[in-house]
């Protein structure tokens, strides 16, 4: 039997403006303000203006956005404010 891997976390930020994630499991929401997702680590919610997201692939984990970002808040994993993926909401 396969043992399921817990995908490694990496954030890289190049100059507030470029953001490059490894570890992403879910994305909950976005708009230009805040991306609320689902990490390895637990919560993150990312602040900025002018946020968009570039690449995401969940399969692999990977996000890219780009904008200016000016936060990175991660939240308790067992918080109950997360309900339901950005995807399960789209395909309801």
């Amino acid at each position: 039997m396969e043992e399921k891997l817990a995908k490694k976390h990496t954030l890289t930020l190049l100059d507030q403006a470029r953001l490059n994630m490894t570890g992403v499991t879910d994305v909950f929401a976005f708009d230009e303000k805040v991306i609320e997702l689902e990490t390895s680590q637990g919560y993150l919610d990312i602040e900025g203006d002018d946020l968009h997201i570039v690449k995401m692939n969940l399969d692999s984990g990977e996000l890219i956005v780009e904008g200016h970002v000016s936060a990175l808040i991660y939240q308790e994993q067992n918080s109950s404010s997360k309900k339901g993926s950005l995807l399960a909401k789209l395909f309801k």
